[in-house]
């Protein structure tokens, strides 16, 4: 039994888990980790970490010390008393403790293992209820200050499961844009396949058997007609307005486009890394799409501004609001487009307060 640590030796074992978190690795080494630190920490006879899934079962992940038939990592943690730590900090989110394993009902198992007393920490991560751990002793009651020591420890998980989904969700959202790309190629494609191609075929051999000026004249209308739909096409893929002319123009040509009111206001001095030019043309002219097709907006305003090395884009309008960016696969693609520049995007939506869009990115 090694009784009490001393704070040094505490944050030597928190900063080797700390390094652990910051580099990465996979969160079920940092728990395995977690337990065996805190096992040997606390001198418990028993360490676990339990993860609440959104269908209400538990998960054991990891597990140092004392072991029984019902101790499976990896699978799923069955048959717990419901006076027992498990459930009670799944139903609270709070703190539990046990002090007697042999006075609580559906306790024998647990003293069986040879435990007595137990404290819980609830995770908290992104917002919900993600997990628990779990310290448990065979020497008797665990000391009053055994929540407060172990707060560390489980923030220190906390961190580990946010920044792996934080990672998930980046991963995901790549993949999203890749595809998105991917699609965007493909109805290019298609677009010249099905359209501007089987034209310009269809006037060359009109053209083979034109004799007379007039039907001459006919074909030429019918190139230039071709041509204004490439024209039409290219512009969709990339403006060339934004390329020559930056990003004050290129907005104000999307404005002119719009069948809505815009107004735009752009405050910039310079020109900016072509990437972010095309990023905000294309979170503006979404969001026109949006406004005009969802919003029954009258007038959309849009500011740009530069400041402090970080850009910032601000579209509103005045329409129903109530837009989810969750459900939106455009808003979404949005998100995705800003994630890539290492920017945010927050969307206001009230129902009946109109939609506001704010991005920030990184110049």
């Amino acid at each position: 039994m090694h009784g009490h640590m001393d704070d040094a030796e505490t944050l030597v074992q928190l900063r080797r888990l700390a390094l652990l978190v910051a580099q990465g690795v996979p969160p079920e080494e940092v728990f395995a980790a977690v337990c065996k630190e805190i096992w040997r920490h606390f001198g418990g006879s028993t360490a676990r970490l339990f993860r609440y899934e959104l269908d209400g079962t538990v998960t054991l992940l990891a597990n140092e010390g004392t072991t029984g038939p019902h101790v499976r990592v990896g699978e799923r943690w069955e048959g717990y008393p419901p006076a027992g730590l498990t459930a009670s900090v799944q139903r609270t989110g709070k703190i539990g403790r046990i002090n007697d394993f042999r006075e609580l009902p559906g306790g024998q198992k647990y003293a069986d293992e040879g435990l007595i007393s137990a404290v819980g920490m609830p995770i908290h991560a992104n917002g919900r209820l993600w997990g628990m751990i779990a310290v448990g002793s065979s020497e008797g009651r665990l000391p009053d200050d055994t929540e407060a020591r172990m707060a560390a420890f489980t923030e220190l998980c906390a961190i580990a499961v946010a920044n792996a989904q934080s990672r998930a969700e980046l991963v995901s959202s790549r993949a999203r844009l890749v595809a998105a790309a991917d699609e965007a190629r493909r109805q290019i494609e298609r677009d010249l396949h099905d359209g501007a191609q089987q034209r310009l075929v269809a006037l060359a051999l009109r053209l083979r058997s034109v004799t007379d000026a007039d039907g001459a004249a006919e074909v030429a209308a019918d190139l230039m007609t071709v041509i204004d739909e490439l024209r039409e096409l290219s512009r969709g893929i990339h403006p060339a307005v934004l390329s020559d002319s930056g990003l004050r123009p290129a907005l104000r040509a999307l404005a002119r486009r719009s069948p809505l009111p815009v107004e735009i206001d752009v405050r910039l001095d310079a020109r900016l890394p072509s990437a972010v030019e095309i990023g905000v043309y294309y979170v503006v002219s979404e969001v026109l799409t949006n406004a005009v097709k969802h919003a029954n907006a009258t007038v959309v305003l849009v500011e740009v501004s530069v400041g402090e090395d970080v850009l910032e884009l601000c579209v509103r309008d005045d329409g129903v609001g109530g837009a989810d960016p969750s459900r939106g696969s455009g808003l979404v693609g949005l998100t995705d487009r800003i994630a890539a520049l290492g920017g945010t995007i927050e969307v206001a939506s009230p129902p009946g307060g109109g939609t506001t869009i704010t991005c920030r990115v990184p110049v």
